[in-house]
């Protein structure tokens, strides 16, 4: 097997990525070596990069960088959020739309300069890269610091805003970045689900849990609601990203062999309940299957049941 380095792999979403990645590779943990010889790749060609979290900082993707002078391919883990959350953007958001984040969001900031970074570095030689911006990546135990915010903020509405969202579950991340490394796939790629939640369906998947409406202008009293419920710190400046539309698609992926396990309804349950997939029984998996698919004709279902009793009501 050839050797990779890999950094990046602390917290949940590395060690599973990691965890994969070793199925197919000779893995240089880089990370785990000793503190003189931190960032050393071993003569490694080929580099992962998957500091997914809120603390991702030009400093620190320099110093990989800067260690990486052999290395021919590098895979990295970005952020959809990368395209910014605005009320003009299209549904789904393609690899070609701009990079805009919201300027109040520093970890989407953060990764659109590590990305800018990175591609600068390509530039210098003869190297490929590959840009992974998955959407909010959840699992059964913790997802990333951006999946977590979003599961938490869920159930809130504030004013009319209820756009659709999306929730990538973890191993299907973690593929992606297998892929991207074994092929060394060169460009943007966005990693989601087939589709995303409607308002209605995410309604249905929230089941009888009370809304939660909080009033205008709230972007402190939802960065600290959610910070309350994620129970440690969580990214900042999430009102946009609660406010508008930012889901992406994933044909370019998909063209290269990639194929998502969950769907966004699967991983919400999965991430929801708490438990690894494989653990759910039977009743479960279907209901987690079919409710994503069902849950747009069951709303339908519900606003006719009222507009009949509210029709009868009238008489």
């Amino acid at each position: 097997m050839s050797r990779i380095a890999v950094s990046g792999a602390g917290g949940v979403i590395g060690a599973r990525v990691l965890q994969w990645l070793a199925q197919s590779f000779d893995v240089l943990d880089v990370d785990a070596a000793d503190a003189d010889r931190q960032h050393d790749l071993g003569g490694a060609e080929t580099l992962v990069y998957l500091r997914l979290t809120r603390e991702v900082t030009s400093d620190r993707v320099r110093r990989v960088l800067a260690a990486a002078g052999g290395v021919r391919h590098l895979t990295m883990v970005s952020s959809a959020s990368v395209y910014g959350a605005w009320p003009n953007h299209p549904t789904p958001i393609s690899e070609d739309l701009p990079v805009r984040p919201n300027l109040e969001a520093s970890w989407a900031v953060h990764h659109a300069d590590a990305e800018r970074m990175v591609l600068e570095w390509c530039d210098q030689g003869d190297r490929s890269v590959a840009i992974l911006r998955p959407a909010p990546v959840v699992s059964s135990g913790l997802g990333g610091p951006i999946g977590e915010a979003m599961l938490a903020a869920a159930p809130i509405r504030t004013g009319s805003d209820d756009p659709p969202v999306q929730f990538l579950h973890l191993d299907d991340l973690a593929s992606a970045v297998v892929l991207a490394t074994q092929r060394r796939l060169s460009g943007v790629f966005n990693v989601a689900p087939d589709g995303w939640l409607s308002p209605g369906e995410l309604r249905a998947l929230l089941g009888a849990r009370p809304k939660i409406r909080l009033p205008m202008p709230l972007p402190k009293r939802l960065d600290r609601y959610v910070a309350r419920r994620v129970g440690h710190a969580a990214p900042e400046g999430l009102l946009p990203y609660t406010r508008y539309s930012w889901v992406v698609a994933n044909d370019r992926l998909r063209a290269e062999g990639w194929e998502p396990r969950y769907s966004s309804a699967q991983a919400f349950v999965v991430a929801d309940v708490g438990m690894p997939w494989d653990d759910l029984n039977a009743r479960q998996r279907q209901y987690a299957t079919l409710l994503g698919a069902g849950a747009a004709v069951a709303a339908g279902g519900w606003a006719a049941a009222a507009w009949v009793r509210r029709s009868y009501a009238l008489r």
